[in-house]
């Protein structure tokens, strides 16, 4: 008794670990769905059947430098550099920049190895951006060294820090007190795209407007395929964000243990469900012969005989659910399973859908919290078939 006392006395205790691990990590599990559930497909994209140079960081540096130089042959003058102020504007909304603070400005390229490198000799203001979109690390003291640089001639009143995803930060880790104190409340980080539109975001606060305010065609279908490429990029990255957070969890006490834990469950669960069904059916499945279980998850209702036909049901469980196939085994030439049904008539039928792929049989799917329905579909079904073979 003490050894049964000791085991589930174990039981409950890792019961109780377990849910709370997934108590703390069920946030995670909506943003990383949600994030999956937004990957894009590209299409025709002039960037990617051109080269591969979208994955390197001068490319993106080139991209929008041309578009934000007023002198670049778009001809649209400060009209995109007026919207990615706006966009900034967005982002932090206690410093305001004026649009006016940049109407005689210079865009460059690599002065001084900054990646964008925006000023105006007139109201001797500056803008720096470094471009992450390719996800490169930060050099040593990389922002701090450019602040130093540029606050000699210019106001700098934006560090714009432009990250594919918001998981992205600079690395501060090298700068000195005075440096956060100066950096952090003109630091801008930007992401390319959001799947919150509510979030300041490249794609959204800046394309999408340029886009809008363009008159020159050329310059709004390269704006489109821009954008178009920077979302694929995006929403097509692995989520480093919630994988980031759960990796931090899982060093936790004994979290990786119960991860583990929950993912050898859930590895075994289509078995059991598959078990479930056997032992609920196995001494009352007539008018079949009998049920047992086919690779573990795959529970076998075997030998309804009609006349000449032989028929079987399979339920396939997994993680999705259970797959229902009534289908005749060794039958490929013509279907077989499709005249029956259609023969009687039966009501029970008509929720299963015909297999394109595969002539011998029909289907039919419950998700995987429907055990209850899927118990009384299936006993339906069997009194359906008894009373086939008890008329006939």
């Amino acid at each position: 008794m003490q050894i049964i006392e000791d085991w589930n006395k174990l039981v409950k205790e890792h019961i109780l670990t377990i849910d709370n691990f997934i108590s703390a990590t069920k946030h995670l599990h909506k943003d990383y769905t949600e994030r999956n559930k937004n990957r894009t497909e590209i299409g025709f994209n002039v960037f990617t059947i051109s080269s591969d140079f979208y994955y390197r960081e001068n490319f993106h540096s080139d991209i929008i430098k041309s578009i934000l130089n007023p002198q670049e042959k778009h001809n649209e003058g400060t009209k995109y550099l007026h919207a990615f102020i706006d966009l900034l504007n967005k982002k932090n909304n206690q410093i305001k920049i004026q649009k006016e603070d940049f109407e005689n400005s210079i865009v460059e390229r690599e002065k001084h190895n900054i990646d964008i490198l925006i000023t105006d000799e007139h109201s001797k203001k500056a803008i720096i951006i470094e471009s992450k979109i390719n996800n490169a690390v930060d050099g040593q003291r990389q922002l701090p060294r450019y602040v130093e640089i540029v606050k000699s001639n210019f106001e700098i009143v934006a560090i714009v820090y432009l990250t594919l995803n918001s998981s992205k930060r600079p690395d501060k880790n090298d700068w000195n007190k005075d440096e956060l104190k100066i950096i952090n409340p003109i630091l801008k980080i930007i992401p390319a795209y959001e799947i919150d539109q509510s979030k300041p975001n490249l794609f959204s606060n800046w394309i999408i407007p340029s886009i809008i305010n363009s008159t020159n065609i050329d310059s709004t279908y390269l704006l489109r395929q821009y954008g178009n490429l920077i979302k694929y990029l995006n929403t097509n990255t692995m989520d480093t964000v919630s994988l980031e957070i759960f990796y931090n969890s899982i060093q936790e006490n004994d979290n990786l243990k119960t991860a583990i834990s929950i993912q050898n469950m859930l590895n075994d669960l289509p078995e059991y469900l598959a078990i479930r069904i056997e032992d609920k059916y196995r001494e009352r499945c007539y008018p079949f012969k009998s049920v047992w279980r086919h690779k573990g998850r795959d529970t076998v209702f075997e030998g309804f005989i009609f006349g000449e036909l032989y028929l079987k049901l399979d339920i396939w469980c997994g993680l999705d659910g259970y797959t229902l196939y009534f289908w005749r085994p060794n039958e490929t030439d013509f279907n077989i399973v499709t005249e029956f049904v259609e023969k009687f008539q039966l009501d029970i039928f008509k929720k299963f859908t015909f297999d394109r792929d595969r002539l011998n049989n029909i289907k039919f799917h419950f998700d995987i919290f429907e055990e209850k329905v899927l118990f009384e579909f299936i006993d339906k079904l069997l009194d359906s078939l008894k009373e086939i073979k008890e008329k006939h």
